[in-house]
């Protein structure tokens, strides 16, 4: 009974708004086989009740997709073109949920079937129902070449109301594509045609259009933008403006990515081969116009065997005697070009140089065919201006005026379409080159010098150009100024770098950044304070206050082993450099005094007493400073080379390690150490 299946439906619809998707996850998958039954209820009050019911199912299960085609086939035969009105809108919206839940090119693609629906208004509804999608999610994520193929079928549709329909579907996508999907519309009839056209150029005009449901990806990933605070949260309501933006911008479609590759060489007449070799112009006018159609129609060419033979036919007829032959040449370079993209580049190299010379023509029709070939033959390269700078050298020193207009010419257009920045290398010499221009005879060439300086301006900035125009005069350079305030360039600013992060401040640091003594416990006496370091010492001559203090605490954190190896080298290094420069050593041949330990913690009332020394010991300043005995002073003398003679007794008391047998290792220790750390070895 109808009515008890509205009521289960009613029922079932309050279980799955009350269900959890993580922990009642079984409990979703099963109902899962009765989705599609649902959609095709017999009774119309049943199926839209049951069509919510799915809906509910969508918006709470954990993974609602498993069903996806089977629920979408059910909605597009039995829903979309039902008798009540409340049936279609709720069919809608859940083809609408299936999208925003996941992606909607799988539901768009199962609603494109039915476009081979017998009933005029089921073909109708799936049109409009396509159109919805896409006014709602755009273009984005659809596979637009699958749709824009099918697009044919509801325009040659018998019945009026799927051919409008087909045209909204057409002016919704047009929104969102702008001119990228006009090559999918070339072969509708010209009457239908010129209409669309007419409706396009209404919504031209107009403002871009925007995403305006998300999906559920893009739901969660606007999330931690939302609960950010401050310039944080801005920064993400910022980004999602510039996805918003990109995601409705007709400019970043590329008919080339939606159209299907060619063969043009299908395409030609059996006696193509005879007569583009005809010593009759008119027969080879002929023939090459049937190629310039066929290849105007072709927007996405594929590379074949007989294409390349095409490509060098078409090169040699850039000279030919009849200037409409070589301009229509011209141009089927260009369009070849543009279809094969990288496919061309190959052909760059052997072809452009005909049509550097080939610009000293003074018909503007010819020098229009060049230059829209020339930015075809760069796009096909790769945006690369190395493929094009030995053709630039060569027409920028011709011997006519015209040629070396247009060589600079070629090189603006080049430097305004390059997504990157030459390097300074290229960018002198190209304004070597360019300076030349600027005192040409010739006013043309001066002024697209200047146009092409001031390009190169705008693209490397005036603080890279500058250091290479240093010589041009003062009038040349305001006018090259003014072409580089109107230059426009593709390639984007330069972002600024962002200073990097102070460092956090270490935990045993301070704002200075030296380190912290260690905390002592409660009650410790506090230790006895460092002497100052020697006047005598030629390190602590020569070292800063401040780094004296460093040096000592980083030394007294070595271990012992390594302290006494680096004391030891650093010492005689220093006898070294004392030698060198006439100093007294003596001080520096004290054997180094014992690593002390720290001393143990001790109770407060003990801490103040002063510290006990057995009878007879030497005062705390002479352990420090040992007395340099006067046999050992004098057994010290410079030999052959200006080293110190060490006897048995001297080797006992200063100890000298080396770890090779490079006799110059202590003078590059000495030369390597700092200052500040001698003062720190000599001071402990």
């Amino acid at each position: 009974v109808w009515k008890v299946r509205v009521g289960a439906y009613g029922d079932l619809s309050k279980l799955l708004k009350q269900l959890d998707p993580v922990s009642d996850a079984g409990q979703f998958n099963q109902y899962e086989s009765y989705l599609p039954k649902m959609v095709l209820d017999t009774n119309m009050a049943a199926q839209e009740a049951g069509i919510a019911t799915v809906i509910t199912f969508v918006e709470n299960a954990p993974n609602p997709v498993r069903r996806r085609e089977e629920i979408v086939s059910g909605v597009v035969s039995k829903c979309l073109a039902a008798t009540k009105a409340g049936t279609r809108t709720q069919s809608v919206e859940l083809l609408l949920v299936l999208c925003e839940v996941d992606t909607p090119g799988p539901v768009v693609t199962g609603v494109i079937e039915g476009f081979d629906a017998k009933q005029p208004k089921a073909v109708a509804a799936a049109v409009t129902a396509i159109k919805d999608i896409v006014h709602a999610f755009g273009v984005k994520f659809l596979a637009l070449k699958p749709l824009l193929k099918a697009l044919a079928k509801p325009f040659a549709h018998k019945d009026n109301a799927v051919r409008t329909e087909a045209q909204h579907l057409a002016v919704e996508l047009y929104r969102w594509m702008g001119q990228a999907i006009m090559p999918s519309l070339q072969d509708l009839p010209p009457v239908l045609l010129k209409e669309l056209e007419s409706q396009f150029s209404t919504v031209a005009g107009g403002p871009a259009p925007k995403q305006q449901r998300l999906l559920r990806s893009q739901q969660e990933a606007e999330v931690p933008a939302e609960t950010t605070e401050g310039g944080a949260g801005a920064a993400g309501h910022d980004s999602d403006n510039a996805a918003e933006e990109e995601a409705g911008a007709p400019a970043g479609m590329d008919p080339w990515e939606l159209a299907d590759p060619v063969d043009i060489t299908k395409k030609l007449p059996d006696d193509y081969h005879t007569f583009v070799v005809s010593s009759k112009w008119k027969e080879r006018k002929e023939v090459i116009e049937h190629l310039h159609s066929a290849l105007k129609k072709s927007i996405r060419l594929q590379m074949s065997p007989g294409t390349g033979d095409i490509i060098q036919e078409m090169a040699k007829k850039i000279g030919d005697i009849n200037i409409i032959v070589a301009t229509l040449a011209i141009q089927c370079l260009g369009l070849l070009a543009s279809g094969l993209r990288q496919s061309f580049s190959p052909y760059v190299q052997s072809t452009l140089p005909a049509l550097v010379e080939k610009s000293k023509e003074r018909k503007q029709t010819v020098i229009d065919a060049i230059r829209e070939t020339e930015d075809a033959y760069f796009q096909a390269a790769g945006c690369d201006l190395a493929a094009f700078s030995d053709h630039y050298f060569t027409g920028a020193s011709h011997k006519n005026p015209q040629t070396r207009a247009e060589s600079n010419h070629m090189l603006r257009r080049c430097l305004a379409a390059m997504p990157t920045r030459p390097s300074k290398t290229d960018v002198k010499r190209y304004a070597d080159q360019l300076k030349t221009g600027l005192d040409d005879g010739d006013s043309g060439v001066r002024e697209s010098a200047a146009e092409c300086l001031g390009t190169l301006s705008k693209l490397v900035t005036a603080k890279v150009l500058d250091p290479f125009i240093e010589s041009v005069d003062k009038i040349k350079l305001e006018k090259v100024n003014e072409y580089a305030s109107k230059a426009t360039i593709k390639a984007k600013a330069q972002a600024a770098a962002r200073p990097k992060p102070a460092p956090a401040a270490a935990t045993t640091g301070g704002a200075s950044g030296k380190p912290r003594p260690r905390p002592r416990p409660a009650g410790a006496a506090a230790p006895p304070s460092k002497p100052a370091p020697s006047s005598s010492s030629p390190a602590a001559a020569s070292s800063g206050d401040g780094e004296g203090d460093e040096s000592n605490g980083l030394s007294a954190n070595l271990p012992p082993h390594i302290r006494k190896k680096l004391e030891a080298s650093a010492r005689a290094a220093a006898i070294k450099k004392a030698q060198r420069e006439g100093r007294p050593i003596d001080d520096l041949l004290a054997p180094p005094s014992p690593v002390s330990k720290p001393a143990p913690s001790r109770p407060a009332a003990s801490a103040a007493a002063a510290p006990k020394r057995p009878a007879g010991a030497p005062a705390a300043s002479a352990a420090r400073k040992p007395a340099v005995s006067a046999a050992a002073s004098s057994a010290a003398k410079p030999g052959a080379k200006g080293k110190p003679v060490a006897s048995s007794k001297e080797a006992g008391e200063a100890i000298k390690m080396r770890f090779a047998n490079d006799e110059s290792l202590d003078d590059k220790i000495a030369a390597a150490i700092p200052e500040s750390i001698l003062t720190a070895f000599d001071s402990a």
